[in-house]
């Protein structure tokens, strides 16, 4: 039973539904029309009453959250459900969890493991000038709770700083000031799996070319990567966390050096996970095969597939300057190597709810720039 829909149920879905009886609790209209799901429930991923009421009805194996609401939730009562529901909770036990749901608590864990990450301090209405003066300009806002890229700000002087922090803080709660790394070309999401043993089992990189918002939004377009020097380093950081389980880097590289920084950890599956399927990784399958003690499945990873999200690649049509000059090309729709982040030949019917939604946000966000 997946907790949580949206891009990254679809994908589990797919991933799973030939092997096994998916469920999903989600808000998520396209998650509920899909033909991948024996069973929909049309819940909040936060309800924990309601999560008792279905797996209290519903004989689940396997409970996999998938959403920054429900990995939480899960993780913190992982030993209740485990033993009252006689289930397995595929979810990093909390006090690591607990360490990367925070962005500043996970730039502190770095800073104190020297793992490689941008120079970041927590801010406060007290102390803008002093952290100012340590991060230097041009830096950026960053609340430690949110998703795809929400509330990022970038900020270029004091005034500024003083300015957005204030509307930042007051929508999104708690901040920190980071260094800027002056790279908006691309970054990377690099996914792996360690098991108990502290054995990454795979690996997946997407290197994201395109995204939305332009300069530091979630993905519309990348590619599929090799990078030891990657695995190597998001490896050493899941080893000193100790970390169990499926783990999705962001990963920033400098333009001057070529150094690696990274930038936050989710300790749940990606919305673009469907880029290591298309690339041979079926990291669902992974997940629930060493949750449930089995044989875990050995997969070959084959780079050089392209993903687009159509949604979000339309809106970056829309906004980027650079239009007719991107790789790969804009207007290549179809290939053997070119895959849609929100199409399913196994389901095409959910594409039209992803383009209305795409539509949606297109409407909202020329709405807040008028």
């Amino acid at each position: 039973m997946l907790v949580g829909g949206g891009l990254q149920g679809l994908s589990c879905g797919e991933s799973l539904f030939k092997k096994h009886t998916v469920s999903v609790i989600s808000k998520s209209f396209q998650s509920l029309k899909s033909r991948f799901f024996k069973h929909c429930y049309h819940l909040g991923e936060s309800d924990l009453s309601e999560l008792y009421n279905i797996l209290e009805e519903n004989h689940t194996d396997v409970l996999l959250p998938i959403s920054d609401f429900s990995v939480p939730i899960v993780s913190k009562n992982k030993e209740v459900l485990e033993k009252r529901f006689h289930i397995k909770c595929a979810v990093p036990d909390y006090e690591k969890v607990y360490i990367v749901e925070d962005k500043s608590r996970f730039m502190s864990f770095c800073e104190k493991n020297n793992v490689p990450h941008p120079q970041t301090r927590r801010l406060s209405f007290d102390n803008l000038v002093t952290v100012s003066s340590e991060v230097g300009f041009p830096a950026l806002i960053k609340p430690d709770y949110s998703v795809g890229a929400r509330g990022i700000t970038r900020v270029n002087s004091l005034n500024e700083l003083i300015l957005e922090f204030s509307a930042v803080s007051e929508k999104y709660g708690s901040c920190t000031l980071q260094e800027f790394i002056d790279n908006n070309d691309y970054y990377y999401n690099v996914m792996l799996y360690r098991n108990k043993e502290g054995v990454i089992i795979s690996s997946a990189i997407l290197k994201i070319v395109r995204m939305f918002p332009i300069g530091g939004g979630s993905s519309s377009c990348c590619v599929t990567v090799e990078n030891d020097e990657l695995v190597d380093l998001c490896a050493d950081c899941l080893d000193k966390l100790d970390w169990v389980g499926m783990a999705d880097f962001d990963v920033l590289q400098r333009l001057d050096n070529g150094e690696y920084k990274i930038i936050e950890i989710n300790a749940r599956v990606p919305a673009s996970l469907r880029g290591a399927a298309i690339s041979g990784v079926n990291f669902p399958e992974i997940i629930v095969n060493d949750a449930m003690g089995n044989d875990v499945p050995v997969y070959t990873y084959s780079p050089g597939k392209t993903m687009r999200y159509m949604g979000l690649d339309l809106m970056w049509f829309l906004k980027s300057p650079n239009r007719f000059h991107t790789t790969p090309c804009w207007f290549n729709f179809f290939g053997k190597d070119i895959y849609y982040q929100d199409i399913y030949k196994e389901d095409i019917s959910t594409w039209w709810t992803w383009l209305a939604e795409g539509v949606k946000k297109i409407g909202k966000r020329n709405k807040k720039l008028r």
